[in-house]
């Protein structure tokens, strides 16, 4: 949180400073202007997409929650920013006759921009990362999963730094006394180290998507504890 904080203030601060040499500066740094406004302003807008809140999570019409990445377009939106920045500072550089720092600009506008575009376009067009329903858990991808209800045994939620967490669903029985415990128990996501047999799990994270993890893990246990036995 703190660094996200620093990273945004400072990010405003440059572009402030841009804006300032915008309007009081010298016309000819009107290039080296709109670069810092818009390298710094994509910074700022880093820090923001962590300081986001994050998004209360709901079964929609048909029963489903489709979890999505979220952070990954708001980088790439801050990423193409930072290139646009490097574009403009490309000019600037040439003309006060740094070779160096011109080529540097440039890669610089092909990585970030090029790069981000690229990375933006792969997210808009890619699958749901997961969706939950009656039926089960799916994850979409190359490294994809689908379990059902059913084979679940067992539910393994943690969190780490606020909502982000995941999810492991164990498929493999454990032992008898472990095996018949009703999943609404307080401990029901417990650290399964009593296991005595090796368990084939499946894991869910939600890092990247902004959904509150709570929303999430209130959803997982009622579908689970509804659909187990069908």
């Amino acid at each position: 949180m703190v660094k996200s904080v620093l990273i945004t203030l400072i990010g405003l601060a440059f572009v402030a400073l841009g804006v300032f040499l915008l309007v009081r500066g010298d016309p000819a740094d009107a290039a080296l202007a709109w670069g810092v406004i818009a390298f710094f302003g994509a910074c700022a807008a880093v820090g923001l997409v962590q300081l986001l809140p994050v998004r209360r999570a709901r079964l929609d019409r048909d029963g489903a929650l489709v979890v999505r990445q979220l952070e990954p377009i708001g980088l790439s939106l801050a990423g193409i920013g930072m290139g646009a920045g490097c574009f403009f500072l490309a000019p600037y550089a040439a003309a006060q006759g740094e070779v160096i720092m011109t080529y540097v600009a440039y890669f610089g506008a092909a990585f970030f921009g090029g790069g981000s575009l690229l990375a933006l376009g792969r997210t808009l067009t890619a699958p749901p990362l997961a969706r939950i329903d009656a039926s089960g858990v799916e994850m979409f991808g190359a490294f994809g999963w689908k379990l059902a209800w059913r084979e679940i045994v067992a539910i393994r939620a943690e969190t780490f730094g606020g909502d982000r967490g995941f999810f492991d669903f164990v498929t493999v029985h454990e032992p008898a006394a472990a095996s018949e415990r009703d999943p609404a128990d307080e401990d029901w996501d417990e650290d399964l180290e009593h296991e005595q047999e090796p368990s084939n799990r499946r894991t869910l994270s939600l890092v990247g998507t902004r959904l509150a993890f709570e929303d999430v893990r209130i959803i997982v246990d009622e579908l689970w504890r509804r659909h187990r036995g069908h």
